[in-house]
């Protein structure tokens, strides 16, 4: 069985949504992050990478601005000074990985922190994004990660598939 599992989908299917019902319903500690976009003015939004453990937006954290219909200036150097600790210091009984997409696509400290987290054994629930990038297909063809595929009509019943699954993953890290 994998270890790790993976939902992508279309843009604002509710694949974070899964994941926060899944954590709410397991209640069990997580470490890892999340990227979080709190919105702004005339459809602008600020895009922070956080502590899956302590979600809290600060500069050192501040990732990107969006602005609708451009491409955002990503600050690579969040990848580095956030993410890649967030993911060395990673433990049991799950991490979380909320989103991979493209903008990691030049940080290779934080593609190789990733690939370091997916080659151990601590179960891992988390976002790739829908996109052919080198980055991404390593992560959903990495041979311990699972991708499942969320759309609207099949996101209620994604709940109890990816509990269940991540409940066996926690279960089979513990050997028990």
């Amino acid at each position: 069985m994998r270890r790790h599992l993976f939902l992508t989908g279309d843009v604002q299917v509710g694949k974070s949504t899964i994941l926060r019902r899944v954590l709410d319903e397991l209640d069990v500690p997580v470490s890892g992050f999340l990227t979080m976009a709190v919105p702004g003015v005339e459809g602008c939004s600020d895009i922070f990478l956080v502590d899956a453990k302590n979600p809290t937006c600060s500069e050192k954290c501040h990732l990107a601005h969006r602005v609708p219909g451009k491409i955002p200036e990503v600050r690579e150097e969040v990848f580095v000074a956030i993410g890649v600790p967030l993911l060395r210091e990673a433990a049991p009984p799950l991490i979380l990985m909320d989103e991979l997409g493209w903008m990691e696509s030049s940080s290779y400290a934080f593609q190789q922190a990733v690939f370091a987290v997916l080659d151990g054994n601590v179960p891992v629930l988390g976002v790739v994004r829908d996109k052919r990038l080198a980055f991404l297909d390593a992560v959903r063809d990495h041979p311990a990660v699972e991708v499942l595929v969320v759309t609207r009509e099949n996101r209620e019943e994604m709940v109890d598939m990816v509990r269940e699954r991540v409940l066996r993953a926690m279960r089979d890290a513990r050997g028990t």
